[in-house]
């Protein structure tokens, strides 16, 4: 069993970070935007707000109002701008209403802010 001291624990939590950025597409932005979902359940259209947690041009991390299954095509509504796009629910946090988004088609401008 391995054992942490305070600075092997922050080096191996850098490392970790490094890691994963590197394994990201784009960059991200920290931004809170509202955004509402929209996705078919059977013959059940569903919708639910949410807000971002961040942002990038391939997707976003956001909080939602609901519980949307993983896989789930979507489609994001921005209230403020009226902009729309589609995408899919690529990740799910250990809360129900935490998703990862992955846009259909990457678009730099389409949150509205700089990344």
């Amino acid at each position: 069993m391995s054992t942490f001291t305070p600075d092997t624990l922050a080096e191996h939590n850098k490392q970790l970070a490094e890691r994963w950025a590197s394994m990201r597409s784009h960059k991200r932005a920290t931004a809170s935007l509202r955004l509402r979902l929209e996705w078919d359940e059977g013959e059940a259209r569903r919708t639910a707000n949410g807000l971002t947690v961040d942002v990038s041009h391939s997707g976003c991390m956001a909080v939602i109002g609901a519980d949307v299954p993983l896989r789930r095509q979507v489609k994001l509504v921005l209230p403020e701008t009226g902009r729309s796009t589609s995408g899919e629910v690529v990740w799910r946090g250990h809360e129900a209403w935490e998703v990862g988004i992955a846009l259909d088609q990457p678009d730099a401008g389409f949150w509205g802010v700089k990344i």
